[in-house]
């Protein structure tokens, strides 16, 4: 049985107007619709998504412009569920090392905010020197700015950090399916699991070949 476990990417990923031949996330999501239908009914196949990605994309596809009819269409072949957090059970040296990854990345982080702190000091004594205060606003707004980026990059690229994503893996676990997924600490707590999964450009290519397995040539 095909099973897959959809999380946000598997929709929202840019690469799939390429893949799809299309220009907007509207026709992306009309494009899935379409695909999941076709593989549902020729080669049984099933997608899943959990009540907290669903709510995650409804919302990102209702503030990117996309209809209340498309996205109603497209939620209607995915089954919602819930995974089950009692009975799913996984590795306790798993938990170890996401810990350990965390406390190490909280000091990344610190680390980031410590040599920001540096430079802003250094930039705003600059400019009070000056006495430039649109000078001294800029400079403030281009280093909250450069803070958050490195503060992201340092805490939470390549690890999971939300219980969206948490919740899709134990899904994906539980059901033995495929998620489809374009984030790394998704990907990386796949690995560790042992659960199964597989890049949205990926995911239509495999899909396309299922597609042609499964329909009926002419003679």
């Amino acid at each position: 049985m095909l099973v897959y476990v959809l999380d946000t990417s598997a929709v929202t990923d840019p690469r799939l107007r390429g893949v799809l031949g299309v220009s907007s996330l509207e026709s992306v999501v009309r494009e899935l619709t379409r695909w999941f239908t076709r593989a549902h009914i020729s080669a049984g196949a099933q997608f899943y998504m959990t009540p907290s990605t669903a709510l995650e994309l409804r919302g990102f596809l209702e503030r990117n412009g996309v209809g209340d009819d498309v996205i109603n269409a497209f939620l209607s072949i995915v089954s919602i569920k819930a995974p089950d957090m009692y009975g799913t059970r996984i590795p306790a040296h798993v938990m170890s090392n996401w810990i350990q990854e965390v406390s190490m990345r909280f000091y990344r982080g610190l680390r980031v905010a410590e040599q920001m702190v540096r430079k802003s000091s250094g930039l705003a004594y600059s400019a009070g020197e000056k006495g430039d205060r649109d000078l001294l606003e800029k400079q403030i707004a281009e280093a909250i700015h450069e803070l958050r980026a490195r503060y992201r990059e340092a805490t939470r690229k390549g690890v999971i950090d939300t219980i969206v994503d948490f919740d899709s893996v134990i899904l994906a676990k539980e059901l033995n399916g495929s998620l489809v997924t374009n984030d790394d600490g998704i990907k990386r707590l796949c690995q560790e699991l042992g659960v199964k999964y597989i890049d949205p450009p990926l995911f239509i290519s495999q899909l396309l070949i299922i597609l042609r397995e499964k329909t009926p040539r002419r003679p």
